[in-house]
């Protein structure tokens, strides 16, 4: 009899807190679709910050960064101002309205029940969200590959105008994870901003948060993968110097020979970037190595003339002359076009 007294009173007890608890997490009857007002005739001031929590990499042919992000969005709403404590879902209360305003597949962590605010003190609410998936970042790949780039990842409330809804980047949460999953980048900086913007689709004007992720391509990977073994191509041709100028038909084979392994390496670069209506450095540092091999075949045609025409001694001459100037000339002018991508 004990026994089941004191598990009735147990039972009642936890009914009632339960029961008190429900009461107290009540909703107002009040309208989702409605902003709340702060007492100051302004817009609601919505605090936002963002963790990228890992960069899984850059698709530069379809100009594409994947992304795992976590936003926080903080407002005041003094209609749920007695609800401290309470949690409710998104669909319950008014959440700003936040798209993404790039191109993008991402999703969405937290969906259905969990897709919850919770209420803080004086009808503070906070609303968190993890977005994962590719974005669009449209990075311009001139310099390629001694480029850095900002990508910049925009979000606008498409339904709420700026009169409504203002943003209020709080950078100092706003932050990069330690270990990111990105090879072949550098990631350097993380910035948050907030601009008003003109939406010609709704013509109005809205408040806009663009999360910039600053980020420089890893060149060592270029250097040894492929700029060192065209080197190699390329001086390959140079072996014309120092056959002799009688042989010029193993001297022209030799240059064809490199000629075609130079186009090879070309097309296998021109299948990692996009269609471009630009040249990238990289493209005209290709196009250099194969003016040189082609003015590597052209003297060896002039030398063998020389030799027809009984000049040997002027043909050795022009020799012992493109041994020093072509590979000045391909140092040379990689070196510029180096620079060129790097300032």
């Amino acid at each position: 009899m004990g026994r089941w007294f004191l598990g009735f009173v147990t039972y009642l007890g936890l009914f009632l807190i339960g029961s008190e608890t429900a009461m107290a997490c009540s909703l107002p009857n009040m309208r989702t679709d409605v902003a709340p007002t702060t007492g100051n005739d302004g817009p609601v001031r919505v605090d936002a910050s963002f963790t990228v929590l890992d960069i899984l990499g850059v698709d530069d042919v379809n100009q594409q960064i994947n992304v795992d992000i976590a936003a926080m969005l903080v407002w005041q709403d003094p209609r749920l101002q007695s609800l401290e404590g309470c949690r409710f879902a998104r669909s319950q209360v008014w959440v700003p309205d936040v798209v993404l305003q790039n191109s993008s597949n991402l999703r969405t962590a937290r969906s259905n029940a969990r897709d919850q605010v919770v209420i803080g003190a004086e009808g503070r609410v906070s609303y968190r969200q993890r977005f994962f998936g590719d974005v669009s970042t449209y990075h311009n790949l001139r310099d390629f590959p001694f480029d850095a780039h900002d990508f910049t990842i925009s979000f606008i409330p498409v339904e709420t105008s700026a009169e409504t809804l203002k943003f209020v980047p709080d950078q100092a949460n706003t932050w990069l994870s330690d270990r990111l999953n990105i090879s072949g980048w550098h990631v350097n900086d993380l910035a948050l901003e907030e601009q008003s913007t003109k939406l010609r689709e709704a013509g109005r004007t809205l408040s806009m948060l663009t999360l910039t992720i600053s980020a420089e391509r890893e060149v060592n990977y270029y250097l040894f993968r492929i700029m060192l073994p065209l080197f190699f191509v390329v001086a390959m041709s140079w072996v014309i110097f120092w056959v002799p100028p009688s042989r010029f038909e193993f001297q022209i084979g030799l240059g064809a020979t490199s000629m075609l392994t130079v186009i090879a390496f070309n097309l296998a670069v021109a299948g990692a970037l996009p269609p471009l209506g630009y040249l990238t450095v990289l493209d005209q540092i290709l196009i250099w190595s194969i003016a040189m091999v082609f003015l590597a075949i052209a003297e060896a045609l002039v030398t063998g003339l020389h030799v027809v025409n009984g000049r040997d001694a002027s043909a050795h001459k022009i020799d012992r002359l493109a041994r020093v100037v072509f590979p000045i000339l391909l140092i040379g002018g990689w070196a510029t076009l180096a620079l060129s991508g790097l300032r």
